[in-house]
């Protein structure tokens, strides 16, 4: 007769426990290869976001403007505006640029029907489902999210609540400058009064007015529109966003935001919830006004951020 050798039961258990050790040291390997892959594809989407505003000021001598003002107006906004330079050209010629983002029927089907990968960053769980509700008195509801905002730098959101500076603005207050986004006149500033290189406004900037410097100014920068039912990428109110509110400030008004630590109101609080930030850990991603893109750190000293949010502030402040 002949015995066959087999494994014995105490065998079978020390080789599962063996791969299940193995498997828990090679799982966050590969957690963290996959979230470096999708870090690597927001800053791609970074780059080709700020090369398109440079090509859009080539061609037009200006920026795009960051809304047609607050909050029903007809026309495009910044990010609409760059479709024809992000080979996004056909859907840009089927919307209705004298229409309204808000109601035009043919607005209305580009912000709901279509999912646009370059406007999305795949770090954030959101980004699966890119249609979500938006604050639907001043913007398509549901809207397609706007992961990448243009940069109005430190100015007045309605509100500054994280200015040690106070909450008055004024050119001397390096976290809270212009009023009501640079929409409205306000606070002794007149109408189209922003920091930054975009406002909630018509009004466009050019890049000779970048004195500060393009490499050392905030153009655009990553966000997490489930935070905040504002942000859309048809947005009219609003498309931008402020240094004033530190990087990855996780609030939200938006219930059941994944990553949120409180929650408001929908529609609520915004000069709190609406700010830069990312599901990367320890900061978030920026295009510079070069063009060229930079993590840079939640713990970045909060007057350096905001001095790097200005577009003429005359600061010293450079992006190492």
């Amino acid at each position: 007769m002949q015995h066959r050798r087999a494994f014995t039961l105490v065998e079978l258990l020390v080789v599962i426990a063996i791969i299940g050790v193995l498997v828990g040291l090679l799982l966050p390997a590969v957690q963290a290869a996959r979230e470096a892959a999708r870090r690597m594809q927001c800053s791609n989407n970074l780059k080709q976001v700020g090369l398109a505003l440079h090509n859009y000021e080539s061609t037009f001598k200006t920026l795009p403007h960051g809304s047609p003002n607050c909050c029903v107006n007809n026309g495009f906004n910044w990010a609409v505006m760059t479709f024809p330079f992000l080979e996004m050209n056909n859907l840009y010629n089927a919307m209705d640029s004298n229409g309204n983002l808000r109601n035009t029927p043919v607005n209305i089907a580009a912000a709901q029907n279509n999912r646009y990968p370059g406007w999305i960053c795949p770090s954030d769980p959101a980004g699966s489902n890119p249609h979500m509700p938006r604050f639907a008195r001043d913007n398509p509801s549901p809207g397609h999210g706007l992961w990448y905002t243009a940069s109005i730098g430190p100015t007045q959101m309605d509100s500054c609540p994280f200015c040690p500076a106070g909450n008055t603005p004024s050119d001397t207050n390096y976290c809270c400058q212009g009023n009501n986004f640079g929409t409205n006149a306000g606070n002794g500033y007149p109408t189209g009064s922003f920091a930054g290189m975009f406002g909630r406004s018509n009004k466009a900037i050019k890049f000779g007015g970048v004195t500060d410097g393009l490499s050392n100014t905030i153009m655009v920068g990553e966000t997490m529109p489930g935070h905040c039912d504002f942000l859309g990428l048809f947005a009219l109110n609003f498309p931008v966003t402020g240094t004033n509110i530190p990087i990855n400030t996780m609030e939200s008004n938006v219930a059941g935001a994944a990553g949120a630590r409180i929650f408001r109101a929908a529609g609520s609080n915004w000069a709190r919830v609406c700010g830069f930030k990312s599901m990367h850990t320890g900061g978030a991603q920026f295009a510079m006004g070069d063009g060229s893109v930079h993590f840079i750190s939640l713990t970045i000293d909060y007057r350096i951020y905001n001095h790097l949010g200005t577009r003429a502030g005359g600061e010293q402040a450079q992006l190492e």
